[in-house]
């Protein structure tokens, strides 16, 4: 199953060094949409335009930026 790593970029940028196994594409489209909600959600304040979750392949190409969201925002 390929891996894939999902960055925090932005305002304060942190490097996923483990990665996430994922059947394909569209389901690490949907792992970083559950990450992006859950940092929105406990820290509402890094919703802003410069903050997201860069989804990355094995071989480094960025395939998604998902903005963050919070529910409580």
């Amino acid at each position: 199953m390929p891996r894939y790593f999902f960055n925090l970029a932005g305002q304060f940028p942190a490097r996923d060094m483990v990665g996430h196994a994922c059947t394909d594409d569209e389901e690490a489209k949907a792992h970083g949409s559950f990450i992006a909600h859950r940092i929105g959600t406990e820290k509402p304040e890094m919703v802003r335009e410069e903050n997201f979750i860069s989804v990355r392949n094995e071989a480094g190409k960025e395939i998604f930026q998902i903005a963050l969201a919070s529910t409580t925002v």
